[in-house]
């Protein structure tokens, strides 16, 4: 029998501290955290899902109970050797990809009895088969095969639909958090995992101990998921040391607890390969989550009319940090939105920085990463790195100049939209502006211009900070604010001057020119008027 064991095998990609790229084992890459600046694949859903499952172990053997026992292991600066060792010691066979009876991650091999009709010649028999077996590449969303046709690359097919081991062992656990529903299953249809609903956060360390840590929250009975509870004592277990696993329940399971939840088994796999390659795999439904009002501390939560809260969802039309307030606002029992709880995490850990209790950065970077899917399909992904000064978290009056300057910058749209019509209409008349509109793209211009320039903001907008003695608050953004205000009307301007500069230049264009200008400026000065502590009197814009 083949053996591929995770605690001692390398397949976890990584950067270390120098800056070269290396596959770790599981033992190594978390007695090595601090020597690793951070975890690679270049899926950003198995980079998700790798990250989950060393939080798991973590949480298991260093807890911590409280927000203080958190600070003590901040303090150490990395992961106790020995401990992690005699877990994985004593572990080490359920980390086994290919074990006969309790493959990681995974179910033995599944079989079916298959029903062979009887014939003039020979009685009816039963016999017992294989389940269908399927290309490894069904594991990976990126590839091109089912429901997602061409999405993202070939490289399966060319490689004859298999994958190295370590790849398959990355996409399995992958594939247990983002799994897709929808299909017609066994015991029942396809149901979805538990991070498809919406985008996911991971806050970004200097060095993976950090990264984790970060991410460590107090786990306690009750947070950040109540624990299942026997004769009084927790159930909570990662799901290779339970001793039975839950079976599927087509009306919902509950996870026994945050342990549990974060190694939750959405689908029965089965890997089929040896040492080096996989080639196939068998795919069953497994869990279905039933607890709706369950909120995962990664995601962002908008309340609906008829449904509570529902993770919020990546946009493909548009980028997140234009929603970046609402990540940052601090919930109240009267909030429409729900930050991750993660960010309630590191507001405390900023409270303990400013009070001198650990050292700290103020401020760290923070992923975004999650699936934009349709049904039983995905169409596309990503993973968005933005700078995240903790300030935001604690500091109402730096969120509120945030939402001003993300407010302004939704608002100068305005102007370039209704100019554009102007010279559409101007030049091929109203019926057939909305398409021809569409075509100088340049409500898109203006956006991804503004991309890279709102991460600088962001970050700078922090520490633009002044003290207003008469009412006794500090103020943010006096300087900033003001800046990107006119930084945001040239971008809007240049995205109106790309779409008339497009055109060729006749005397009928020139003039359909000059009134979606004059249009412009109209639309921009009744802009200017609502913001008007961003656009002082009798200054040039």
């Amino acid at each position: 029998m083949p053996s591929f064991n995770l605690v001692t095998e390398k397949w976890i990609p990584c950067v270390t501290d120098q800056g070269t790229a290396e596959e770790f084992s599981l033992s190594e890459v978390l007695t090595n955290a601090h020597r690793i600046k951070e975890l690679s694949d270049d899926s950003p859903l198995v980079t998700v899902a790798l990250h989950r499952l060393l939080l798991a172990i973590l949480h298991r053997n260093f807890g911590p109970a409280s927000f203080d026992d958190w600070k003590t292991l901040w303090g150490k600066g990395a992961w106790d050797e020995t401990k992690l060792k005699a877990y994985f010691e004593q572990w080490q066979q359920r980390f086994e990809l290919f074990d006969s009876e309790r493959p990681f991650y995974q179910v033995p091999r599944m079989q079916a009895a298959k029903k062979v009709a009887a014939t003039k010649k020979q009685a009816a028999t039963v016999t017992i088969e294989d389940i269908e077996l399927h290309p490894i590449a069904l594991l990976a969303h990126e590839a091109a095969t089912g429901n997602n046709g061409t999405l993202f690359d070939h490289h399966f097919k060319e490689a004859g639909q298999t994958a190295s081991t370590a790849q398959a062992a990355r996409y399995l656990i992958a594939r247990q958090v983002f799994s897709i529903g929808g299909g017609v299953s066994e015991p029942f249809n396809l149901s979805h995992a538990p991070l498809v609903g919406g985008y996911t956060v991971q806050v970004i360390g200097d060095n993976l101990f950090q990264t984790l840590a970060l991410n460590l929250l107090p786990y306690t009975e009750e947070t950040p998921v109540p624990h299942a509870q026997e004769n009084g004592q927790s159930k909570d277990l990662p799901v290779w040391e339970q001793i039975t696993p839950q079976a599927p329940d087509k009306n919902g399971s509950n996870p026994l607890g945050y342990l549990d939840y974060l190694t939750w088994q959405s689908r029965r796999l089965h890997l089929i390969g040896n040492e080096q390659v996989v080639t196939n795999c068998q795919h069953q439904q497994n869990l279905k989550l039933k607890n709706a009002d369950l909120l995962d501390p990664f995601q962002c939560y908008a309340k609906s009319k008829d449904k509570g809260f529902s993770a919020k969802r990546l946009n493909e039309a548009k980028a997140l940090w234009r929603d970046s307030h609402s990540l940052f606002e601090e919930s109240t029992t009267t909030s429409e939105t729900k930050r991750p709880e993660v960010f309630n995490h590191l507001a405390r850990i900023e409270q303990a920085r400013r009070g001198q209790e650990i050292q700290a950065s103020p401020a760290y970077r923070f992923a975004v990463a999650g699936m934009v899917n349709d049904q039983a399909s995905v169409s596309s992904w990503s993973r968005e790195i933005l700078p995240l000064p903790l300030s935001y978290l604690i500091e109402k009056q730096l969120t509120s100049a945030l939402n001003q300057a993300i407010q302004l910058t939704e608002a100068v749209e305005t102007p370039l939209k209704e100019a554009i019509k102007k010279l559409s209409v101007e030049l091929v008349g109203k019926v057939d502006a909305p398409k021809f509109s569409d075509s100088f793209q340049a409500k898109e211009f203006y956006w991804s211009s503004l991309n890279a320039p709102f991460k600088q903001l962001l970050a700078e907008l922090a520490v633009d900070e002044s003290f207003d003695e008469d009412e006794e608050v500090t103020r943010y953004g006096e300087t900033e604010l003001p800046k990107w205000a006119k930084f945001v009307v040239c971008q809007a301007d240049k995205a109106l001057q790309h779409a008339i500069n497009s055109l060729r230049g006749t005397a009928r264009e020139l003039k359909a020119a000059s009134f979606a200008e004059a249009e412009f400026n109209k639309q921009m000065a009744a802009v200017k008027k609502n913001f008007p502590n961003l656009f002082p009197k009798g200054e040039k814009q």
